[in-house]
C-alpha cells in the first residue's frame, strides 16, 4: 500500500465542483436501475433507521440485490481469449474461506458448483501470518477472495495479481454512539477513529467519506486520528469513549449486536450509507500467469465463484448452516445469518470494471497512493477481461 502518511487534497470549499458531486467525484443520487423490479428492505436498512430517500439513493446507486437477477451471468465470450498453456484439468489451489463475507466461496464449493463448471479446485487453509497478496502472485494460491481497496497499492507496486469480478457488498462499516456528539461524518473533524489496521480496507475506504465532507484523512493531517486497536476490542472502545467512532470490515458480530441493542449506530458502508457505495468490497484476485496462460479456465472459475455469490444471497439460511457446519466460520447459524443480511450479494465483473478508474482517482485525493499515479494505466493494471458478460 502506498504511504499512507502522504498529504491529501481535501478539496477545499472554493473548489467550483458540479451541482451534487462530491469532493472526491462522489455523485449523491443514482438512477435506479430497475424501477418495477420486486423490492425488498434489508436488514441494513432496518438497522440505521434508512429513510425513503435514502433507500432509492441507495438502491440508485448499485442496484440492491433485489437486481440479481439482471445480473445473471450470460456465456463467456471467448472469441477474444487465447489459451497457450492449458489448465482445464490441473488443480486449481485456493485459499480457504476464514470469515462470513468469503462464503460464495465455501457454497460454490460444497455445492459443486466449481465441480459442475469442469474446475479441479482445492481449498486450503492460509497459514498463520501469510500474506496472501503475495501467496496468489507467487503461485502458491491460484485465487483468493480479497477486499479489493487491499490490492490496488499491492498492484500499483508490481504483485503480479489481477482482479476480475466484484462478489458483493456491505463489508465495510463506519459505527458512532446512538446518543454521542457525532451525527454525520463532517462532524468527524478532530476526532479519535478506531481501526484495526491503519492500511486496512476500512481505513483506506471511510477516507473516501471523509475527503467527500472535506476532511484530510491523512495521518500527518491531523484533522482525524487513526488509533489502532485489535478488532475484538473495538466495541468496548468506542462505548468507553476511547474513541468517537469505529470502521470495521469483514461483518462483525459484536457491533451489528450493538446496533440492534440501541447504543450503536452506522454513520456509512459501502452498502448504501455511502455516497461510496458503488464500490464492491471482496473481489476474486487471481494470479497473473494462470490468467495469462488460460483466461477461459480463469473465466469459468470465476463465473463460479459469482454463482456462489448469488446463490449466498438467496439462501442464507441455508448458507449460515453449511459454513457453520463445515466449519468454515466459528459460530452458530444464528450468528452468522445477522452478519450475512448486511451485506449485498450482487456479483459483476462489468460493475467492477466500471468503478476502478473513478475509484482509483479518489484515491489519489486521499494520498494512499502518489499524486503522480495514471489512474487508467492501474485501472488496466488492476483488472483482467476474462469475456465475462455480467
Amino acid at each position: 500500500m502506498a504511504d499512507e502518511t502522504s498529504t491529501s487534497s481535501s478539496g477545499g470549499a472554493d473548489e467550483q465542483l458540479p451541482e451534487h458531486t462530491l469532493p472526491s467525484g462522489a455523485s449523491l443520487e443514482g438512477d435506479a436501475d430497475d424501477a418495477d423490479a420486486e423490492k425488498r428492505v434489508s436488514r441494513r436498512g432496518l438497522f440505521t433507521g434508512i429513510g425513503i430517500g435514502a433507500a432509492v439513493a441507495a438502491a440508485g446507486a448499485f442496484g440492491g440485490w433485489w437486481f440479481l437477477e439482471s445480473r445473471r451471468p450470460t456465456p463467456i465470450d471467448t472469441s477474444g481469449l487465447t489459451v497457450t498453456n492449458s489448465w482445464a484439468d490441473r488443480e486449481l489451489l485456493i485459499t480457504s474461506p476464514s470469515g462470513v463475507c468469503e462464503a460464495p466461496l465455501a457454497v460454490a464449493y460444497e455445492n459443486g458448483i466449481f465441480e459442475q463448471a469442469g474446475l479441479n479446485v482445492t481449498l486450503k487453509k492460509t497459514g498463520s501470518g501469510e500474506n496472501i497478496v503475495e501467496a496468489v502472485g507467487s503461485g502458491t494460491y491460484i485465487a483468493s477472495n480479497g477486499i479489493f481497496f487491499n490490492y490496488l497499492g499491492p498492484i500499483y507496486n508490481g504483485t503480479p495479481v489481477k482482479l476480475s469480478g466484484g462478489l458483493h457488498y456491505g463489508c465495510l462499516d463506519l459505527y458512532t454512539l446512538t446518543d454521542g456528539p457525532i451525527t454525520q461524518v463532517a462532524d468527524l473533524k478532530g476526532r479519535k477513529i478506531g481501526v484495526d489496521n491503519l492500511q486496512g480496507s476500512a481505513t483506506n475506504f471511510f477516507s473516501l467519506d471523509l475527503l467527500d465532507v472535506g476532511i484530510n484523512s491523512s495521518p500527518d493531517a491531523g484533522e482525524v486520528e487513526w488509533v489502532v486497536i485489535e478488532q475484538t476490542l473495538l466495541p468496548e472502545a468506542l462505548k468507553s469513549g476511547r474513541v468517537d467512532a469505529v470502521a470495521t470490515s469483514g461483518g462483525f458480530l459484536p457491533i451489528i449486536e450493538a446496533v440492534e441493542q440501541g447504543w450503536a449506530k452506522e454513520l456509512s458502508n459501502n452498502n448504501g450509507l455511502s455516497p461510496n457505495s458503488d464500490q464492491p468490497c471482496c473481489a476474486v484476485v487471481l494470479n497473473n500467469t494462470f490468467v495469462e496462460e488460460d483466461p477461459i479456465t480463469a473465466g469459468k472459475l470465476v463465473t463460479a465463484w459469482a454463482e456462489g455469490s448469488r446463490w449466498v444471497g438467496a439462501n442464507y439460511q441455508e448458507t449460515a448452516e453449511l459454513i457453520s457446519d463445515k466449519e468454515y466460520v466459528a459460530g452458530t447459524p444464528a450468528e452468522i445469518i445477522p452478519i450475512l443480511e448486511t451485506l449485498t450479494f450482487d456479483p459483476s465483473s462489468i460493475a467492477l470494471n466500471e468503478v476502478l478508474k473513478p475509484g482509483i482517482e479518489k484515491y489519489i485525493k486521499t494520498g494512499f497512493l502518489p499524486a503522480d499515479t495514471d489512474a487508467q494505466a492501474l485501472a488496466d493494471q488492476v483488472y483482467v477481461d476474462l469475456g465475462l458478460k455480467y
